[in-house]
């Protein structure tokens, strides 16, 4: 199991849960954490290098964007899965990407610019994939969201907010501009976003950068900006996506109460082909300990029939990068 210095769990943990909007944000975060600010970029710098951080950058609401999402599951036959894996990460609004353990066995998260696009889309990919069957599993209601490993064990959460209501607005072309700036991995330098606005022809100052980060924040638009880990290589080997069929006795709190949980929704279900409506992400340094976390579940909440999906294959995990020019261009390539 790897070993973090106190130093690296210390930051480790702040960047998961929020990078302040500043011009200097690391100054601010020494502030607040007791490392000096140059120690901070360097623990970065090497965490980054050994790729133990993905990315830091803005965590956006795609439906209060305006975006379409959902979870989808393909029933693809055995021979055609890398092919019908490659299909399906061509998409620029596939996020995830996964291969588990069921006959509905690839199963991706999708983002479109809207209901008929989407729609469209999954057709395509399902005809290009030889896909058997499919399921779309939208999004009913959203309990919990948000990854917090606890790298120095200190018993730390996220609170989540309850983001189901949706609060979309149309963006102005400037705002576009603030989402696709924020989309950007962050550049570790003591002006980050100065950095990040050298690359813009709209937007010029990175204070009306950080005024954007601001509102986006307030409204619900940008859920945090924040670093994403590679969860194998922060010490959390194991994980499942578990879906849960529930009664109107269920408990929806000791689900939403468990810190091992990083996601939970209710989905859509359908009579006689899916009727499990309770997913629930789970994130366990073990597999020993992701089963335990499972089974202590079932027992509290009296569930006893639930599923298991675990990964057995990786083939996408990357952050939909809202209003670029790539949902375009795979419009043109796919669309006959």
């Amino acid at each position: 199991m790897i070993a973090f210095s106190s130093e690296e769990s210390l930051v480790l943990n702040a960047i998961q849960k929020s990078i302040p909007c500043s011009r200097k944000p690391f100054d601010d975060l020494s502030f607040s954490i007791g490392i000096p600010s140059t120690e901070i970029l360097s623990i970065l710098r090497d965490l980054k290098e050994k790729k133990i951080v993905r990315n830091i950058s803005g965590i956006f609401s795609g439906e209060n964007l305006g975006f379409v999402l959902s979870l989808v599951a393909f029933k693809v036959p055995p021979h055609r899965i890398d092919h019908a894996a490659s299909i399906i990460s061509s998409h620029p609004g596939v996020s995830h990407n996964y291969l588990r353990n069921h006959d509905y066995n690839i199963w991706f998260t999708l983002a479109e610019e809207d209901e008929a696009s989407f729609k469209k889309a999954v057709e395509i990919i399902a005809a290009k994939s030889f896909a058997e069957d499919y399921l779309i599993l939208k999004n009913e209601k959203l309990l919990k969201i948000g990854v917090f490993l606890d790298i120095a064990d200190s018993g730390e959460t996220l609170t989540f907010e309850n983001l189901s209501e949706k609060q979309f607005r149309k963006l102005s072309d400037i705002e576009k501009e603030a989402v696709r700036l924020l989309q950007i991995d962050m550049p570790l330098t003591e002006y980050p976003f100065d950095e990040i606005v050298k690359g813009s022809n709209i937007i010029k100052s990175p204070d009306e950068l950080l005024s954007h980060f601001s509102s986006f924040l307030e409204k619900g638009i940008m859920r945090r900006y924040a670093a994403v880990l590679r969860h194998h290589k922060a010490g959390f080997s194991a994980n499942a996506m578990t879906a849960w069929k529930i009664d109107e006795k269920f408990d929806e709190d000791i689900f939403k109460s468990c810190p091992d949980i990083s996601h939970l929704y209710y989905r859509t279900t359908y009579p006689g082909r899916w009727e499990y409506p309770l997913f629930a992400m789970i994130h366990a340094r073990t597999r020993e300990e992701l089963f335990s976390v499972i089974a202590d579940l079932s027992h509290r909440s009296g569930i006893r029939d639930y599923l298991v999906l675990e990964s057995l294959k990786e083939f996408k995990k990357s952050r939909v990068k809202y209003f670029s020019q790539d949902f375009i261009n795979w419009k043109r390539i796919n669309y006959d």
